[in-house]
């Protein structure tokens, strides 16, 4: 006879679940405090009534901190120590980003151009009412952090940038209208990523580029040598115009997007593995062996498309001017997909920014909380001496 199954803590679960109102805030709250606690710890590199020599502080008391989340407010109890020196970072990345979507979105809703669901999301979201005063607070201490981390100088050294852009609907007097969010991604001499710069422009036209790199040059950017981003016109002539002697690579996944436009969709299934296995070549003259086999197939059939991969595909060589090990993550802007699926994922929440300062606070403060993150993460290439036959080639490679 089967064992009748004890479901007893299944339902005292689902009571505590469903009756409790309050569990989850006091679930968060506990983990809350106790990663401040460890952080305090690491901070003075001692436990409670912990002797040791490598002690930095002492403990002196504690006060009390109220950080507002989805589930409500919480208090927590923040340790001090007797110099006064501790200050946690536990808040700070996720306030950043969460200020920055409230705010939109209150803006959204005091701007009168809200849905009653958003008034529902802002007020669940903050846990009260919120007031044009307590907006126009958070909003100026918000945009001063944010103007301050994007003017900041560059003092590193930035051999690679990658470079892409976004399209996100904004309000205007006019209308709604779709304009462009231009980032600058730079992988320094470390090895490591940081976003240099992030921007709204009309389109990306060479106007726009030509100030977002003057104003990169005035902050210190220096060592330049090579770039890869897409094709548009603007950004290509914007490119030679700030970055002479770079090389510029055209991002490989682009140029596979263009040319599946020109084809059939039965006709990709022939044609897109050759263009990959192209790709795929370890030098460049193995991948302009395989694209002249690609050329010999192509010609008698469609005479107009051959030309283009002739005319337009070596400008996604130039990473073979690399170190073989960078060819990889350096061959297209790949790297920045991730990043872009983040700020998806919040502007897909808005929907419509209510004007261009939203829609910068919003992904600015996400791009600032990322860059964070790379800087002090993992090495994301290994940059030995860069090749000196990497110099005096844009003109070769656009």
């Amino acid at each position: 006879m089967t064992p009748a199954k004890d479901t007893s803590l299944v339902k005292e679960f689902q009571k505590v679940l469903l009756d409790d109102k309050e569990f989850l805030k006091n679930l968060l709250a506990e983990s809350l405090q106790s990663i401040l606690q460890d952080e305090f710890n690491r901070f003075i590199n001692a436990g409670h009534y912990e002797r040791n020599d490598n002690r930095r502080s002492y403990r002196n008391g504690s006060y009390t901190r109220t950080i507002k989340t989805r589930v409500g407010q919480i208090e927590l109890e923040v340790c001090r120590d007797r110099d006064g020196l501790f200050q946690t970072e536990l808040f700070r990345r996720y306030q950043r980003s969460e200020q920055a979507l409230v705010l939109s979105m209150t803006e959204m809703y005091l701007n009168g151009v809200s849905t009653r669901k958003v008034s529902n999301i802002v007020e669940a979201l903050c846990g009260h009412s919120i007031s044009r005063s307590h907006v126009s607070q958070l909003t100026a201490d918000l945009d001063q952090k944010l103007n301050t981390w994007r003017n900041r100088k560059l003092s590193a050294v930035y051999p690679y940038l990658v470079i892409d852009a976004r399209y996100e609907r904004i309000r205007t007097a006019e209308g709604v209208v779709s304009k462009a969010v231009m980032i600058v991604i730079g992988i320094s001499e470390s090895g490591h990523r940081e976003i240099l710069a992030i921007d709204i422009g009309d389109s990306e036209n060479e106007v726009d580029w030509n100030r977002i790199f003057k104003t990169l040059k005035e902050r210190g950017l220096a060592g330049v040598q090579y770039v890869v981003s897409d094709d548009h016109k603007g950004l290509v002539n914007a490119l030679q115009r700030n970055f002479q002697g770079a090389l510029w690579q055209r991002c490989q996944v682009h140029f596979i997007r263009n040319f599946i436009t020109k084809i059939s969709r039965r006709q990709a299934k022939s044609y897109i593995p050759m263009i990959k296995d192209i790709f795929a070549a370890t030098s460049r003259e193995d991948a302009i062996t395989r694209k002249n086999k690609l050329m010999d197939e192509l010609e008698p059939v469609k005479p107009d498309l051959a030309r283009w991969i002739d005319d337009e595909i070596e400008s996604c060589f130039s990473v073979y001017n690399l170190p073989v090990s960078h060819h990889r993550r350096m061959r297209s802007t790949n790297m920045i997909e991730r990043l872009n699926q983040e700020l998806k994922r919040r502007s897909r929440v808005i929907r419509i920014f209510p004007n261009e300062a939203s829609c910068l606070r919003v992904l600015g403060t996400l791009c600032m909380e990322q860059s964070e993150i790379w800087e002090t993460g993992k090495i994301y290439i290994t940059m030995p001496a860069i090749d000196e036959g990497m110099a005096n080639e844009f003109a070769k490679a656009v």
